[in-house]
């Protein structure tokens, strides 16, 4: 599980966070308040946060 924040500037991606950067919620809120205060609504921005959350399957594979 991930934490992913993407900003974008007048409405088009301007960048996002890497998958190994946010990895639980205290740190998701630490950068999110950073970025709105770096990236503020008046100036355009807008920022977007998704938490990622991904399954794996053990899977057996039989000779030939």
């Amino acid at each position: 599980m991930y934490f992913e924040i993407n900003v974008a500037l007048n409405g088009r991606h301007f960048f996002a966070t890497a998958e190994r950067s946010i990895t639980d919620i205290d740190t998701c809120h630490k950068v999110y308040n950073l970025f709105k205060k770096k990236f503020p609504e008046i100036e355009g921005y807008s920022i977007e946060v998704t938490k990622i959350e991904t399954i794996g399957h053990t899977i057996e594979f039989r000779e030939g």
